[in-house]
């Protein structure tokens, strides 16, 4: 078993537990103080997750049911490394207090958890009757999932360009190089046969030690630089990227 597999379980293991917490009532959950080490730790504990738990935070900078948050997450290019799904991650988030939960009263949540399909209902609401709480389908209560100002801090922290700048500053000069031919080489989007064209003959690839094109592609989807659709493309952030290596 290897270190990545032995973290995604005990991460799994960690969302379960918050997952089966959440919707607990404010008033009964012990007020819990978090830190920004905790996220930190959460955010880089698997680098694979890395994307993905910084994709779902930007899916809560508004307050958002936590169904519509996770729906906005799950095949998103920011899950394209993570082993996780979009519940999981969002409770390793909640867990460290990037996220927190609100609650939504029973009644509410019962109303919108309503099938919208229901035509007596919605003309019923549509005219101000509400039914009775035993007319209404039998759902778990719904919450909201919202970004703390500690996740808003891991963002800023964990920017794709500042993370790229971070990765030039401990590589050797001339990989700049070879990343600004990849991004080049993806604007359009381009195969992995492509990219190795592209770079073929280039210095980086030979000095200061042997590496492979493999390696280029790798660290840009690590920073959000490219990401993968059938071909590899430039993210926005890639395109910022490119600015730091002109």
């Amino acid at each position: 078993m290897n270190e990545n597999t032995t973290i995604d379980e005990a991460q799994a293991r960690a969302a379960e537990a918050v997952a089966a917490d959440v919707a607990r009532p404010a008033e009964t959950a012990e007020e819990v103080v978090h830190t920004y080490a905790e996220v930190r730790a959460a955010v880089t504990a698997n680098r694979a997750n890395t994307l993905a738990l910084l994709g779902c935070l930007r899916e809560v900078l508004e307050a958002r049911p936590f169904r519509e948050a996770e729906a906005a997450v799950e095949g998103s290019r920011a899950m394209a490394l993570t082993m996780q799904n979009p519940h999981a991650l969002y409770a390793i988030l909640l867990k460290c207090g990037a996220v927190e939960s609100i609650p939504v009263p029973e009644d509410d949540a019962a109303i919108a958890e309503a099938p919208e399909d229901d035509a007596a209902a919605a003309d019923a609401e549509a005219a101000g009757v509400h039914a009775e709480a035993g007319d209404l389908p039998d759902q778990p209560t719904d919450y909201l999932l919202a970004i703390t100002d500690l996740g808003r801090e891991a963002l800023d922290e964990f920017e794709p360009a500042k993370r790229f700048g971070e990765l030039l500053a401990g590589e050797p000069e001339g990989y700049r190089s070879a990343y600004d031919t990849v991004l080049a080489c993806c604007e359009e989007g381009a195969s992995k046969a492509a990219i190795e064209a592209a770079l073929t003959g280039h210095p980086a690839l030979a000095f200061p030690k042997q590496v492979y094109p493999g390696y280029f592609i790798s660290k840009l989807e690590t920073v959000d630089g490219i990401s993968w659709d059938g071909v590899w493309r430039t993210t926005e952030a890639g395109q910022r990227m490119r600015a730091l290596l002109a």
